[in-house]
């Protein structure tokens, strides 16, 4: 009994794995066949799709270089426009600071002429004040006060550009020069010239302030 009970059981067993042998054979034959599907959809997708045409493909290559040439030369027409607007903005500036630069100094010319003309009475009156005391018996401090203030008047007409127009003994020279009388001379060579300053004048650079009043020497 128990014999034929092992036999039952060894039976049994080699049944079970016959069945498992037969699974596993078709697993691997349904894998076979899986790869093999696979392999074959790969070459027919190979084998529909279209082999690139060379003379389209150059095509599409000019084409893009083409666009990349109007690209550079649209880049470039705006670099040039760019940097001619820069320079004539930089030109426009360099006369606005040319101009303005003028202008500041004509006005402050004329500031300078305008307030300097306005001390020259000043400027005569204490070259009669210092003359005057030279005649009389005022004491000499009295004299050296006047001298030290016209002295400091002069310094500051100097200082501003403002000098004395050369008179006696030049050639006459209406631009500078009014005449107010003659003097009767000997000599030919002060014919024409300055031969007395009856008032000294002044100027600022080509700018006259006032004209020297001046005798010239005729025959």
């Amino acid at each position: 009994m128990k014999k034929e009970k092992q036999t039952a059981e060894q039976n049994m067993e080699a049944g079970l794995n016959s069945e498992i042998a037969v699974d596993e054979n078709n697993a691997a034959e349904n894998n076979v066949n899986v790869a093999e599907d696979a392999e074959n959809a790969a070459e027919e997708q190979a084998e529909n799709e279209e082999e690139p045409n060379p003379e389209e493909a150059m095509s599409r290559l000019a084409a893009a270089y083409a666009e990349l040439e109007n690209a550079n030369k649209s880049l470039e027409l705006a670099k040039q426009n760019l940097n001619n607007q820069l320079a004539r903005l930089q030109a426009d500036f360099d006369n606005f600071r040319r101009r303005t630069r003028a202008e500041k100094e004509d006005w402050q010319k004329n500031f300078n002429a305008v307030f300097c003309g306005e001390l020259l009475p000043v400027i005569d009156n204490f070259g009669r004040a210092m003359q005057a005391l030279k005649t009389s018996e005022a004491d000499a401090g009295h004299l050296a006060g006047v001298e030290m203030i016209a002295r400091q008047l002069a310094e500051l007409l100097a200082s501003k550009g403002v000098e004395r127009i050369p008179a006696l003994g030049e050639d006459f020279d209406p631009n500078w020069h009014e005449a107010v009388g003659q003097t009767v001379v000997e000599d030919d060579a002060m014919v024409g010239k300055v031969t007395q300053e009856i008032q000294p004048g002044y100027r600022i650079g080509d700018k006259i302030l006032r004209a020297s009043m001046v005798h010239v020497g005729a025959k």
